[in-house]
């Protein structure tokens, strides 16, 4: 377990039916109950802090700050490998928990297609994703990590999407995304899709140009803005005209 249990603020009774400010917690606390597995606890924070400000802030504030906790402490041998496995698997299912309601009309907008590329063993920040473009009108396809590249092409080839996001992490992995980017450009070579990418490679600059990705980052609220100008471009069917890399 964590090294010291998270310790809440004290309830109000006169307040117990009400929701707490999202200001009351905190990234390390977030990350002690990561830590320990509390999934509903978490859940609770986030959703608090979702009550307050926009789906991406909040993943790239307080969540990104949690999950940073997490690998430092582990890093430093505050916690184990076990610890930090478990926050992952924690997060996962807080993260299902705050999903908003999908209607009917969350399965008619454009298709983004999501995934980790072949060996990307990280989904979190996919999942994030998947929940920032469903509120924002996307139809999502999250295929999750670990997807090769020819598997990406079926199913692209089967599927009309309109934007697509990759994720990688370690260098190791530039020639697997490498792979993953050229299987999706290829899908309409006429009018190449838009492909995003996220996860440490993203920072790499000269890779990103070298690769002719649409756009590349790590913030989900930036990640939002780009998808936004598109899906306002695919609802008037006007040409895409992707911006370049600066």
């Amino acid at each position: 377990m964590s090294d010291s249990f998270p310790t809440l603020p004290p309830v109000n009774p006169l307040q117990a039916g009400t929701a707490a400010p999202a200001t009351t917690m905190t990234p390390e606390l977030l990350a002690g109950l990561l830590a320990d597995g509390d999934d509903e606890l978490a859940a609770w924070a986030l959703a608090n802090a979702l009550r307050e400000r926009r789906r991406a802030d909040v993943f790239d504030g307080l969540l990104r700050s949690a999950m940073s906790l997490v690998g430092q402490r582990w890093v430093e041998g505050r916690w184990t490998i076990a610890e930090e496995h478990l926050a992952s698997q924690t997060i996962t299912r807080a993260l299902e928990r705050v999903r908003a309601p999908q209607g009917p009309e969350g399965r008619v907008g454009p298709l983004a297609v999501l995934a980790g590329v072949a060996g990307e063993h990280h989904g979190i920040g996919l999942a994030c994703l998947d929940q920032v473009l469903g509120d924002e009108g996307w139809t999502v396809a999250n295929l999750g990590p670990d997807v090769p590249a020819a598997d990406l092409a079926r199913f692209l080839a089967r599927n009309q999407a309109e934007l697509v996001a990759l994720t990688a992490s370690l260098p190791d992995r530039a020639e697997a995304l490498r792979a993953s980017v050229a299987a999706a450009l290829a899908v309409r070579p006429d009018d190449p899709l838009p492909v995003m990418v996220g996860g440490t490679l993203a920072d790499d600059a000269a890779l990103m140009r070298s690769l002719g990705v649409s756009w590349a980052g790590t913030s989900l609220a930036a990640a939002d803005a780009f998808a936004t100008a598109i899906l306002e471009r695919v609802a008037v069917r006007a040409p895409f005209g992707v911006p370049e890399l600066p």
